[in-house]
């Protein structure tokens, strides 16, 4: 489990309206492992999870309620496609990813509201085996701005350094 150290009920404000600027420009990501029930579920457990819960709830709702399907089209290196399982870690990377996504976006606004222009890097997840690239960006500073412009659209988010998959990295107002 993360420990976002600064998820209060004001960060949890700024995570919704995140949110629904995110809806409103289309840059909610729907996983492709989403059945059609979990694309149906997806952004209203996104938004009651950052309301009240966190991201170990939500990777729950989503194994619990079988909201991502069992098998998915792969293509093969040597051309052609196969079929194989969905990884049993699925809804955990998915709801871990897109939780973090939103925290860092409603601490970015939360911190340009309050007069704060850069948030710190940390590992809001313990890893047994850190990658040294994670490892260097620990306790550095990041303008908000930047914090945005690699999160708010989809596109840059997959490019992210702080969003990279099992990084256990996260924000956090600067002390």
């Amino acid at each position: 489990m993360f420990d976002f150290m600064d998820l209060d009920e004001k960060t949890r404000r700024f995570m919704l309206t995140a949110i629904e600027e995110a809806e409103k420009a289309n840059h909610i990501y729907f996983s492709p492992r989403f059945n059609d029930q979990g694309r149906q579920l997806w952004l209203a457990l996104l938004k009651e999870a950052a309301r009240e819960h966190n991201e170990h709830w939500l990777a729950y709702q989503l194994d619990e309620n079988e909201l991502m399907s069992g098998i998915e089209v792969a293509k093969k290196p040597s051309g052609g496609y196969s079929i194989k399982h969905v990884p049993s870690t699925a809804a955990q990377i998915q709801a871990e990813g897109q939780f973090n996504r939103f925290y860092m976006l409603g601490l970015a606004k939360r911190a340009r509201a309050e007069g704060i222009s850069s948030l710190e890097i940390y590992r809001a997840r313990e890893r047994m085996e850190p990658r040294p690239e994670s490892e260097a960006l620990i306790g550095k500073q990041i303008p908000i701005d930047e914090v945005e412009a690699q999160l708010e659209e989809l596109e840059s988010g997959f490019n992210s350094r702080l969003l990279k998959p099992n990084s256990g990295l996260s924000l956090r107002l600067p002390e």
